[in-house]
């Protein structure tokens, strides 16, 4: 019985032996949890900052592509620019404003007697 009890006094020491080697991470966790908290953190939140601003100028510059893109279909709509292309195309002169003239043709009449029914 002396030799149980002995081996079961023991325990407490061989918990101790057992976890003797996890003693530097003891003393090591609270600057794992420093450098987490402090360097990490900073390095990530940076890497954050840093994509906030890229997107962020892709987006002003896409706004500025969307406007110039307006700008240049108002332009090329324009009633001007279609009746001077129009004109170089087909080589017509420009008519000025006192020499307008305005032909319409109408279809012929159809002959509408009784007879021909």
């Amino acid at each position: 019985m002396g030799t149980m009890k002995g081996k079961i006094g023991n325990i407490p020491g061989r918990i101790l032996d057992f976890f003797s080697p996890l003693k530097p991470l003891v003393v090591l966790f609270p600057f794992l949890i420093f450098f987490y908290f402090v360097v990490w953190q900073g390095l990530t939140k940076a890497k954050l900052a840093r994509q906030i601003h890229e997107r962020t100028s892709t987006k002003e510059e896409l706004k500025r592509k969307n406007d110039e893109l307006k700008i240049g279909i108002v332009a090329y709509t324009s009633a001007e620019r279609i009746e001077t292309l129009y004109r170089r195309t087909y080589q017509f002169l420009p008519i000025s404003l006192g020499n307008r003239t305005v032909t319409i043709e109408l279809p012929p009449i159809p002959n509408l007697d009784p007879k021909d029914k």
